[in-house]
C-alpha cells in the first residue's frame, strides 16, 4: 500500500511548477488532493493533468479544486467547511517581485504580504484548528525560499515574507506538537520553472551552485513527501539549493 493512501492533502499554488509537482507526487502515492488557488481555469487544467496521470489505488476521481483568495481568512474558512478530514496542508502559493526596497510601492508590499505570509498564517490557523478538533494528528509543510536567509538586492520584501514563514514553522512546531501535528518547511534555491527559465543570467547563476545546476520541481516534491511521511520530522527545515547556502 502506498504511504499516503487514504489521506487528504490540501496544496496551495498547485496550478503549476513546484505546487503541481507536489500534488502529482502525493496523488501517485495514493492521497486525495485538493488543488487550491485563485484562478479556476489554471486549477481545472492542473486537475485534468492530475487525473490523466493516474494514481495509486485509482483515487483519481477523488481529486478536486477549490478556488479562494489564499490571503483572506474567509476563503480558508470556506475551504475547511467543504473539505473534511485534512491530513496534510502544503503551503506553496506565493508571488515574487524584484524591486529596490525604497522604490517598492505600498501596494506591492501589501500584495506580497498577502500572497506569501497572510496566506500561510490563515491556512495554518484554519486547517490546524480542524486537525486539533479531529484529534488525528496531521502535518503542515511550508514552502519557503533560500532568500529567507541568503540576501539578494531587490528582494527585501519577498525575503521578509519567506523568513516569516520559517519563523512561523518553528513556533507552530512547538505549539501544535501536543496535538500530534507536525510542522516543517522546505527551502528551495534555484528551481527549474517558467520563472527561472526566463533568467538572463541563468548560466552564471548555475556556476555559483556547487552542484552546477538548478534543482527540479520533482526534487522539491520528493522532499515534501519525505517530510509528510516521516513521523518524527517536526521543525525540520530542509534546504534544497544544491549547496548554494554554503557559498
Amino acid at each position: 500500500m502506498a504511504a499516503l493512501a487514504g489521506k487528504k492533502a490540501v496544496i496551495t499554488g498547485a496550478s503549476g511548477g513546484i505546487g503541481f509537482a507536489i500534488a502529482s507526487r502525493f496523488a501517485r502515492e495514493g492521497a486525495s488532493v485538493v488543488l487550491a488557488g485563485r484562478t479556476r481555469a489554471k486549477l481545472e487544467r492542473s486537475l485534468g493533468n492530475l487525473k490523466l496521470q493516474g494514481t495509486t489505488g485509482d483515487r483519481s476521481q477523488s481529486h478536486r479544486i477549490h478556488c479562494l483568495d489564499v490571503g483572506e481568512m474567509k476563503g480558508w474558512e470556506g475551504l475547511v467547511r467543504e473539505n473534511k478530514e485534512i491530513d496534510y496542508l502544503i503551503n506553496c502559493a506565493g508571488e515574487t517581485q524584484h524591486s529596490l526596497f525604497l522604490r517598492t510601492s505600498e501596494e506591492t508590499i501589501h500584495g506580497l504580504l498577502s500572497s506569501n505570509l497572510r496566506s500561510v498564517l490563515f491556512g495554518c490557523k484554519t486547517v490546524a484548528r480542524q486537525m486539533t478538533a479531529r484529534r488525528a494528528g496531521g502535518c503542515i509543510i511550508n514552502v519557503s525560499s533560500l532568500l529567507a536567509y541568503k540576501a539578494a538586492i531587490g528582494t527585501s520584501v519577498y525575503a521578509a515574507t519567506k523568513a516569516g514563514q520559517l519563523g512561523l514553522t518553528t513556533a507552530l512546531s512547538l505549539e501544535l506538537a501536543q496535538h500530534g501535528i507536525r510542522v516543517n518547511a522546505v527551502v528551495p534555491g534555484y528551481i527549474e520553472t517558467e520563472m527561472t527559465e526566463a533568467l538572463a543570467n541563468k548560466n552564471e547563476l548555475q556556476k555559483k551552485i556547487p552542484l552546477g545546476r538548478f534543482g527540479t520541481a520533482g526534487e522539491v516534491a520528493d522532499a515534501v513527501a519525505f517530510l509528510a511521511k516521516n513521523e518524527y520530522a517536526n521543525n525540520c527545515i530542509l534546504n534544497l539549493d544544491g549547496g548554494l547556502s554554503a557559498v
